[in-house]
């Protein structure tokens, strides 16, 4: 068994900065392939398990929005896969359990044992194995991955932008199109302008959506909303839910909540018409419970649902990714607002607090 040296950033204390440091990358076994890093978007998960608002084993190596080329296969039958750009996507999928082939692959009822394997991919220089966000743990220079959990993409997508297509936009694009089917007749508010928001209202430009309110603390991401297709914009606070009705009497017909607070999320559920459907997209601490208004909920036939990721399926959804990028239809170039090296990666996590920032990528 040979190992690989690579150059990780490691957290090993909640709250504290990522250290560079050298870990040591297994080999790829048969049904894997070992992926080059050329970029990584800081998604708001990474920096809840980095502050410890999530729990995670530690050390850790974070980082699952990220876009790579496959330099070694664990198969001769892959060789051909050599040299190839893939996204990494947090949800392999195994293809033939029930939720699979019934189009739910992110909730594979096999993910657990696509992603086993019989010794750790990373190891620090004593031996001792180090936990990766996700199976991935692409703030690296190079990781593992298994072959099925590496979709491809072409090469009309730059790698900066390219990254975002594993975690928001696979979210927010996903859940407006699979989780809750925006249409033209629909009338949609999306809570939180970042990156899972914004990706989430343009899918709803691009669905046709009649109505499109982008709600957000900061002006300044209300501004960008509008540039991604939000026809109205609120300031959060006081009197959300009647404000939201004065510009679509009644409630909307769709609702995104893009945050990670039960006090959001139930506003999403409460901003509805009748028959209409709150999706909760962001993570909140385990244990986290929702209070719902009974009488929106039974007397108005009201939903709420979350949609993991976005319910994707990347290798089917993918090439609909390029072809709206192809068209300027899906501006990921607008949503990378800072970039940094891999060096300057603590920097890159500290943008993600500026008001205007939707989504800072690290590059190799």
């Amino acid at each position: 068994m040979t190992r690989t040296a690579v150059r990780s950033a490691v957290l090993l204390r909640a709250g504290a900065p990522l250290e560079l440091r050298e870990l040591h990358l297994d080999d790829p076994l048969p049904g894997e392939v070992r992926v080059r890093t050329l970029a990584a978007g800081l998604c708001h998960s990474d920096l809840h398990y980095a502050d410890g608002t999530l729990p995670i084993e530690l050390p850790a190596v974070l980082g699952h929005e990220v876009i790579g080329e496959i330099s070694a296969v664990g198969d001769e039958r892959s060789a051909h896969r050599i040299g190839e750009r893939v996204i990494a996507t947090i949800t392999p999928s195994c293809g033939s359990c029930a939720r699979c082939v019934a189009g739910s692959a992110a909730q594979c009822l096999r993910a657990a044992q696509v992603r086993q394997r019989s010794r750790p991919k990373l190891v620090d220089g004593e031996g001792r194995a180090v936990q990766l966000l996700g199976s991935i743990g692409g703030f690296a220079d190079q990781f593992l991955l298994p072959e099925a959990a590496a979709v491809p993409l072409g090469d009309g997508i730059p790698d900066a932008e390219g990254c975002l297509l594993g975690c928001c936009v696979a979210t927010g694009f996903g859940a407006v199109v699979h989780g809750a089917a925006v249409g033209p007749l629909d009338a949609v508010a999306v809570i939180g302008c970042g990156g899972v928001g914004v990706a989430a209202i343009q899918a709803a430009r691009i669905a046709g959506a009649r109505r499109i309110i982008a709600i957000d603390l900061h002006p300044e991401k209300l501004e960008r909303a509008r540039g991604f297709g939000a026809t109205d914009v609120l300031r959060s606070g006081d009197d959300l839910v009647r404000r939201v009705h004065e510009i679509c009497p009644g409630g909307v017909d769709k609702s995104f909540e893009a945050v990670g607070s039960p006090a959001t999320a139930a506003l999403a559920f409460e901003m509805l018409a009748s028959n209409g459907v709150a999706t909760v997209l962001g993570l909140e601490r385990p244990g986290s419970a929702i209070a719902l208004n009974a009488e929106l909920l039974i007397e108005g036939d009201r939903r709420i649902q979350g949609a993991y990721m976005g319910a994707n399926q990347l290798p089917r959804d993918i090439p609909s990714f390029e072809a709206h990028y192809r068209a300027g239809a899906l501006q990921l170039d607008r949503m990378v607002t800072s970039r940094w090296s891999f060096e300057q990666i603590n920097e890159g996590f500290a943008a993600m607090a500026d008001p205007d920032a939707i989504r800072a990528v690290v590059e190799w």
